[in-house]
Parts: structure tokens; C-alpha cells; sequence
């Protein structure tokens, strides 16, 4: 009767034992499967979160590269468009900036080469001779006055493109580079004005001497008809 007493007891005690043995090592296992997945989500996060970094960095340095502001623009922009607007586009202006005293230094540079004679030390002041001198001269001195100011803008526009050459190989990005390149395409526009207003400037200049050999053969002309006409006089 002890015997089997002992027996239900150890068989009892067993029962007990044996839940509270196999409950612990599966509870220690799950919290350690779930702490390394969780490990492995957050290293996964970590890796995303630096792939997304490296992506938003590689954005914003092609965004920089097609903004900003760099300077290149306005290299020697004030010096050429102070010299482009020396002479204007129209032989008008040109002629009523003359009448308004705006190219009085040059023009008496050019004075002091081309010596113009007085019209008061004319024989005949008042003389068709002597108005053809004074318009030829004029315009001679006015076209002297705009071709230096022209050359001083052409020289201006050639030191500014030099400038810019050199600047090519410093450019940092794409955005850099085009300022660089539209300014050089500018300055190259403003040469080409300087020196197409160079070229009629010129042409005026050679009609002015084409139509004052003109007004002295006909005044030659004119002048030797009265003479005959005074000689057959009875």
C-alpha cells in the first residue's frame, strides 16, 4: 500500500515537472527568434534608409548642377554694355548724339588731325565751295569720332572674350558651364554689332566723300559754264 502510494506520488510529481520543464526552453526560444528578426528588420530598415540617403544626395547634386547662381554671367557685362551704347544703332542717332555734344572729345581728337580751315578764311564764305567744305568736313570729323569709339568697343568685347576663355576650365558644373557659354555667345553678339555699325559707319563715310567729289565737279562744271557764257557775251 506504501509502495503504490510512493508510486502516484513520483508519477504526480512528474506530471507537474513536466510542463514546467518543456514551457521555459520554448519560451526562450521564441523571444530569441523575435529578437533576431527584429535585428534583421531594423538592419534591412538601415539599409533602405542609406539607399534612399545616397539617392536624395545624388538628387541634389543634379539639382545644384542646373541652378545656382555662379557669376559667370557678368564678367565684363558693365564695361561692354557701357561701350556698346557709344554710338547708337542709327546713323540718326548717331548724328543727333553728335549735335548734343556727346562725342565732342573725340571729334576734337579728330579735329586735331584733320585741321579743318576755318569757312570764315574762305574767299567767298557764303559759297557753295565753302558750305560743300564745311558738310564734307563734318561729317568726316563726325565718322572719325564714332569709328574710335567703335574700335574702342571691339577692343572692349575681344579683352572681355579673352577673359572668358580663360575661365572655361574653371566652370564646376553643367549649370556654370552654360552661364560661361550664353556670355560668350553674348559678347560675341555685341562684337558683331560693334563691328557691323563699323562697316556702315565706313560706307557712309565713303558716299560723304563720293558725293563731295560730285558737288566740286559740278560746281567746277558750273562755274567754268559761266565763265564761257561770259566770254561769248557781245
Amino acid at each position: 500500500m506504501q509502495l503504490k502510494s510512493g508510486m502516484n506520488f513520483f508519477i504526480l510529481c512528474s506530471m507537474v515537472m513536466l510542463p514546467a520543464r518543456g514551457q521555459i526552453p520554448v519560451t526562450v526560444t521564441s523571444d530569441l527568434q523575435a529578437l533576431q528578426n527584429q535585428i534583421e528588420s531594423m538592419a534591412k530598415w538601415a539599409e533602405q534608409l542609406k539607399s534612399m540617403r545616397d539617392q536624395f544626395n545624388k538628387l541634389s547634386q543634379q539639382y545644384e548642377a542646373v541652378t545656382g547662381h555662379y557669376g559667370r554671367g557678368e564678367i565684363g557685362l558693365t564695361d561692354a554694355a557701357r561701350a556698346a551704347s557709344v554710338v547708337p544703332g542709327s546713323w540718326q542717332d548717331v548724328v543727333a548724339r553728335q549735335k548734343g555734344g556727346a562725342f565732342d572729345t573725340l571729334q576734337n581728337s579728330a579735329e586735331s588731325r584733320i585741321k579743318t580751315l576755318p569757312r570764315e578764311l574762305f574767299q567767298h564764305p557764303d559759297s557753295q565751295d565753302a558750305a560743300s567744305y564745311v558738310l564734307s568736313t563734318d561729317a568726316v570729323r563726325a565718322a572719325m569720332a564714332g569709328g574710335e569709339a567703335l574700335y574702342a568697343q571691339v577692343q572692349t568685347n575681344l579683352n572681355n572674350l579673352t577673359a572668358m576663355a580663360a575661365q572655361i576650365d574653371l566652370t564646376s558644373n553643367t549649370k556654370d558651364a552654360a552661364d560661361l557659354q550664353n556670355r560668350i555667345a553674348a559678347e560675341n553678339g555685341m562684337l558683331q554689332s560693334a563691328m557691323a555699325k563699323l562697316s556702315v559707319m565706313n560706307l557712309n563715310l565713303q558716299a560723304n566723300m563720293l558725293n563731295a567729289q560730285n558737288q566740286a565737279t559740278a560746281q567746277n562744271q558750273q562755274r567754268y559754264g559761266q565763265q564761257r557764257d561770259g566770254q561769248s557775251a557781245p
